[in-house]
């Protein structure tokens, strides 16, 4: 048997191709699944004399930073990291509430990549609160409107969590 041009043309598709336009036509009605979302995450631990503050953010999120900022260099490179410091220290406060919501002093140590997220350490050196302060947290939300926050408080007689 032979096959004529215009036989070709009026053929079903082949089985092969019918699944073969099936999955695409699949996958391509999937969500997006590699996004993921803008998030800071915080851990305040007390060690002694003190609470140890780590905030952790995507090095995407950083770099979105760095360059709000006006950081134009490499996110490795010191000034960058840097100034990703300066701007959590801008936007994390602990604000006492016996002193009508003044700002408790802390010291911002430095930061640093580790995988792919960039940390940014601070300090507040203090005797062991009887009640923890009110924490106020804007970090991302100005470069990420729905940036969430996640926040975990460990101390003696304290194991919280918050979110923003």
């Amino acid at each position: 048997m032979v096959a004529k041009a215009g036989d070709i043309a009026t053929a079903a598709p082949s089985k092969t191709l019918r699944w073969i336009l099936s999955a695409v036509l699949l996958l391509c009605m999937m969500p997006a699944g590699a996004h993921r979302g803008h998030a800071v995450w915080t851990d305040i631990v007390w060690s002694g004399e003190s609470f140890e503050i780590v905030h952790r953010m995507h090095l995407a999120d950083a770099i979105v930073v760095n360059r709000y900022m006006g950081g134009t260099e490499s996110i490795e490179e010191l000034r960058s990291l840097a100034l990703v410091a300066l701007y959590v220290d801008e936007r994390f406060k602990l604000l006492s509430a016996a002193r009508k919501d003044a700002a408790i002093k802390l010291e911002t140590i430095g930061a640093e990549i580790e995988d792919d997220f960039l940390l940014v350490y601070q300090e507040w050196v203090t005797a062991l609160p009887e009640r923890f302060p009110v924490i106020d947290n804007f970090v991302l939300l100005d470069v990420e409107p729905e940036a969430q926050a996640f926040i975990k408080i460990k101390a003696p007689g304290l194991d919280e969590e918050r979110e923003r």
